[in-house]
C-alpha cells in the first residue's frame, strides 16, 4: 500500500544514514551530496532483500561511519537471509575486515585467492604484496611541523554560512559559521561525514557558490563578486574534483582540455599553448603523446593527472582537491599523492584537501579541520587530531576505520 511503501522508504533512508529522511525523501538527486546519492543507491539495492548483491565499490564515496553502518547491514542480510555479497573494492583493509574470501585481480586475471585473513597475512603474489604495501596506514608518519616563519596567510574564510531554501518557507543550514586559514605552501584538510558541509565550503572558496554570509579573502583582499574580478580570482584558485571523467569533456582531447583555461584567459597563442601543454604533461609525469588521446582512452589515474595538469595551467597558488583520490586504487592513489607532494615542493602550492579518508589526511596534512553538521568541531595538527582527539565525533570517525586483519 501507499503508506507501507512510504514507511519502507523512510526505513531504508534511515538505515543508510540519511538524516531527516522525512524531508529528504521529497528531494531530488541534485540536492544531495555525492556521498548521500551513493547511500540512496545502496538503499535501492537493499530494498528487495536480494539473494545476491553485487556491490561494486559501494562505499568508496562514503565516510567511515556510514561505511560501517552500510556494511553492518550487508552482514545482517548475509546472516539472516543467506544473501551472498560479491564485494568489488580497492580498499584492502575493508576487504580483509568484511570478506570471507578474497580474489586479487591484475590485468584481467585472478593472480591470488584464498581465505581473507590468510591472503592479507601472508600474500604470495608480488602484486598483492605491492597493494598491501601501498595502503596508507593510520599510524603513518605525519608531515614535519612547519616553521612559524612559513605561516604567511594566503587565504582566509571567516564565519562562512550557507543556507538553502527547502520549500514552504523552510531552510537548511548546510554550513554554519565555518572559519579557516590557509598559510602559503601548506596543506589544510577538511574531514567529515558525507553531507557534513565540507564540499559546500570548497565550492564557496572556489567561487562556485556564494556564501549567505561571511567573508573570503585572498592575500588580505576580499574575494571579488563581479565577473571580471572572479575571473582573475580563479587564475589563482583552481579545483581538482573526485571524478575526472565527469570533469573532463569527453569530446576534447587531453591537450585541448589542458589548454582550455589558457584559451579562456587569453594567455598566449595556439603555438605557445601547445608548448605549455607539453610542459604541464611533463609536470604530472605523462608523455606528450598523451595529448592526442580522449578521456575514455585513459586509466583513472591518468585522467586524474590530466585534471591536475589542467588545474595547474594558469599557475594557481591554491588548489582545492575535493575527494581527488578517493575513487582510485591504492597504488594509483599513492602515485597521485606523491605527485601532489612533489608539485607542492617545486611550485610552492597550497592545497585545500577535502576527504573522508583519514589515513590519507594524516599523511599529507599540515592542519586538519573536522566537520560535522555544517560546523568545524575540532582543528589542529594531524598528530594532535589523530593521537589525542578531543571530540566524541572524532573518536567515532577513528573507531570506524577498517583495520584489516
Amino acid at each position: 500500500s501507499g503508506d507501507g511503501l512510504r514507511t519502507r522508504v523512510l526505513e531504508l533512508l534511515e538505515m543508510v544514514g540519511i538524516a531527516e529522511p522525512e524531508r529528504r525523501q521529497r528531494q531530488y538527486p541534485h540536492e544531495f551530496s555525492g556521498g548521500m546519492r551513493q547511500r540512496v543507491l545502496i538503499a535501492i539495492g537493499l530494498a528487495c532483500r536480494p539473494a545476491l548483491l553485487i556491490a561494486d565499490e559501494p562505499t568508496s564515496a562514503l565516510d567511515v561511519t556510514v561505511q560501517r553502518r552500510i556494511l553492518d547491514q550487508l552482514d545482517e542480510l548475509t546472516a539472516e537471509m543467506g544473501t551472498a555479497v560479491l564485494l568489488i573494492t580497492h580498499d584492502l583493509a575493508l576487504a580483509a575486515e568484511r570478506a570471507d574470501r578474497i580474489a586479487v585481480m591484475q590485468s584481467g586475471e585472478v593472480v591470488e585467492s584464498g581465505v581473507a585473513a590468510e591472503v592479507m597475512r601472508d600474500p604470495q603474489h608480488p602484486y598483492t604484496q605491492r597493494l598491501l604495501g601501498a595502503i596508507p596506514a593510520l599510524n603513518a608518519t605525519t608531515k614535519p611541523p612547519r616553521e612559524a616563519s612559513t605561516d604567511v596567510e594566503l587565504m582566509a574564510a571567516v564565519d562562512l554560512v550557507k543556507v538553502y531554501p527547502t520549500g514552504r518557507g523552510a531552510t537548511f543550514r548546510a554550513v554554519d559559521n565555518v572559519s579557516l586559514i590557509m598559510p602559503k605552501g601548506t596543506t589544510v584538510s577538511i574531514v567529515g561525514e558525507s553531507g557534513s558541509g565540507k564540499s559546500t565550503v570548497a565550492n564557496m572558496i572556489l567561487g562556485l557558490s556564494e556564501p549567505t554570509s561571511g567573508t573570503i579573502t585572498l592575500d588580505g583582499q576580499a574575494r571579488p563578486r563581479d565577473r571580471a574580478g572572479l575571473k582573475a580570482f580563479r587564475r589563482r584558485v583552481q579545483p581538482v574534483f573526485q571524478n575526472p571523467y565527469a570533469s573532463l569533456d569527453p569530446r576534447f582531447t587531453v591537450a585541448r582540455s589542458i589548454a582550455e583555461p589558457l584559451k579562456v584567459h587569453r594567455i598566449g597563442d595556439a603555438r605557445s599553448r601547445l608548448t605549455k601543454v607539453d610542459e604541464l604533461l611533463e609536470q604530472v609525469a605523462l608523455p606528450s603523446a598523451m595529448g592526442s588521446r580522449l578521456p575514455h582512452q585513459l586509466s583513472g589515474g591518468q585522467r586524474q593527472r590530466v585534471a591536475i595538469a589542467r588545474a595547474l595551467a594558469l599557475g594557481p597558488e591554491l588548489v582545492v582537491l575535493d575527494e581527488a583520490v578517493s575513487a582510485l586504487d591504492v597504488l594509483v592513489q599513492q602515485q597521485i599523492l606523491d605527485l601532489l607532494s612533489d608539485l607542492q615542493q617545486r611550485l610552492g602550492l597550497s592545497y585545500l584537501f577535502i576527504s573522508h579518508d583519514l589515513a590519507v589526511v594524516r599523511m599529507i596534512s599540515d592542519i586538519v579541520h573536522v566537520m560535522k553538521s555544517g560546523r568545524i568541531v575540532e582543528s589542529g595538527p594531524p598528530a594532535e587530531i589523530f593521537d589525542r582527539p578531543q571530540q566524541d565525533y572524532t573518536h567515532e570517525l577513528l573507531a570506524a576505520i577498517p583495520r584489516g586483519v
